[in-house]
């Protein structure tokens, strides 16, 4: 792994650790061979920016291909309305992720919240991230 990304992945880890529920979580989905085969076409087919090699995730994007292949209604990708950029949700993110919220199958239910602003808070109010793409107009 890239030593900026075990960085940034440790301090959301540290960040987000409070947030986890309780037991052992995997937070990159095994698949059987077959199907690993079949999600790493996809990953190239689709232009996805995944590592399949990677042990460490932010996102277990082969929990969400699975879910995605069974036709499972949370795995939709789309274009986010603050940033403009392609999302996935926040089911499969890991704590590992610097947007890990209260969505994520991983989370406690007390973990930061997104608002209808685009904005990732904590319960007491505190920003953590904002997904608002700057216009750089000044406003």
């Amino acid at each position: 792994m890239v030593p900026h990304f075990k960085a940034r992945f440790s301090e959301a880890f540290t960040r987000n650790a409070s947030y986890v529920r309780p037991g052992d979580h995997t937070y990159n989905t095994p698949l059987p061979p077959d199907d690993e085969r079949c999600f790493r076409l996809w990953l190239t087919q689709n232009e996805v920016c995944f590592d399949p090699e990677a042990t460490v995730v932010d996102y277990d994007m082969r929990g969400f291909w699975m879910a995605l292949t069974t036709g499972d209604q949370k795995a939709r990708s789309e274009i986010d309305q603050h940033d403009g950029r392609l999302h996935y949700p926040d089911y499969w993110k890991t704590p590992y992720h610097q947007t890990f919220s209260n969505e994520s199958q991983w989370a406690t239910r007390d973990a930061p919240h997104w608002n209808e602003y685009g904005q990732l808070v904590e319960k007491s109010g505190t920003l953590l991230f904002e997904s608002r793409q700057e216009t750089g107009s000044g406003e």
